[in-house]
């Protein structure tokens, strides 16, 4: 449980987080696949109606006109994909987040009023070819993609539910960017003034690739 009125310890230790099986006709059942996604501690900072904004000055006459009604809190997470033994990636995950207020009316939930990353994509490569780069006693190699030349791009992670109370992110590796290592998420929670609200532990799901 995260709660959104208190400060938090940088210092906490990680969240690892079990990823159930879908089941499929005929499969037996599997036990949840451990030790791959971890979650480390949120960070909660309180927010000026300008920070809240995110430099749309359109937006700022609106917010601190409102600024008696509503506080505005970053909430910042780190969500870790763990390379497995086995070599078994992940194809895509997904990371929802359900903000409330235990006791309030539907019109004084907290809601997400912003996500970051909103959208990230990454231009699909037509081809590839082996580079050798010689550095005094050492040959590095790596592989230099020639981007498409009709600019085609291919997603990597979305954010959805802006201005609700379930917001997520969703994510799909591709071809040159495997699902692996640590992804920053954040979003900006508008909270109706003096009510305490709070944020369960991140809902997370995971789809590996299956080799055979």
């Amino acid at each position: 449980m995260i709660p959104l009125d208190q400060p938090t310890d940088a210092t906490a230790p990680t969240h690892d987080i079990d990823l159930v099986a879908t089941l499929l006709l005929g499969e037996p059942a599997r036990p949840p696949l451990r030790g791959r996604i971890s979650l480390g501690t949120p960070l909660v900072r309180r927010l000026t109606a300008a920070q809240a904004t995110e430099g749309d000055e359109d937006w700022l006459d609106f917010l601190e006109s409102q600024s008696g009604q509503y506080d505005y809190l970053l909430l910042s997470l780190v969500c870790s994909f763990r390379p497995s033994v086995d070599g078994s990636p992940f194809a895509d995950a997904g990371i929802g987040i359900r903000l409330e207020a235990p006791g309030e009316p539907v019109a004084r939930q907290p809601i997400a009023w912003a996500l970051l990353p909103k959208k990230r994509a990454l231009p699909v490569a037509s081809a590839a070819h082996l580079t050798l780069t010689a550095r005094l006693m050492f040959v590095e190699a790596g592989v230099e993609y020639t981007p498409d030349p009709n600019g085609r791009e291919e997603l990597f992670v979305v954010g959805m539910g802006e201005r609700d109370s379930d917001p997520e992110w969703r994510f799909t590796a591709t071809a040159g960017t495997p699902l692996v290592g640590d992804e920053t998420l954040a979003l900006i929670v508008r909270v109706p003034a003096g009510v305490p609200a709070q944020a369960p532990l991140p809902l997370t799901q995971g789809r590996l690739v299956r080799y055979g």
